[in-house]
C-alpha cells in the first residue's frame, strides 16, 4: 500500500488496537494508557475534518513520532499487521 491512509481506517485503528479517543475542540485525541497504573503510553491527535479525508506522508510522520513509531511501524499498526499487544511491547523501555 501506497504512504496515504486514509482517515477513518486510522480512526478505527486505533480504536481497536486500545486508544481511547477524546474530542477537544477541533480535534480528536487519541491516548493509550498502561493496563497497570493508568499512565499515558501514546498519545495522538487528528483535524475533526480530516476523518472526511486520506491523511498524507508529512501527518503520517508526525503522528508516528507522536507514537513513538518509525513511519512504517505506524503503517503496520494502521494496516493491522501490528497488533496492540506488539506495539505496547515496542513502547516498553529497553
Amino acid at each position: 500500500m501506497g504512504s496515504s491512509r486514509s482517515a477513518r481506517d486510522i480512526d478505527s485503528a486505533l480504536t481497536r488496537k486500545g486508544f481511547e479517543k477524546t474530542k477537544d475542540g477541533d480535534h480528536y485525541r487519541y491516548y493509550l494508557y498502561d493496563q497497570q497504573n493508568g499512565a499515558t503510553l501514546a498519545q495522538t491527535k487528528m483535524s475533526h475534518g480530516a476523518l472526511r479525508k486520506t491523511i498524507g506522508a508529512p501527518l503520517l510522520s508526525q503522528m508516528a513520532r507522536q507514537l513513538r513509531l518509525t513511519k512504517s511501524q505506524f503503517l503496520d499498526l494502521i494496516d493491522c499487521t501490528l497488533d496492540e499487544d506488539g506495539y505496547r511491547n515496542l513502547l516498553k523501555p529497553v
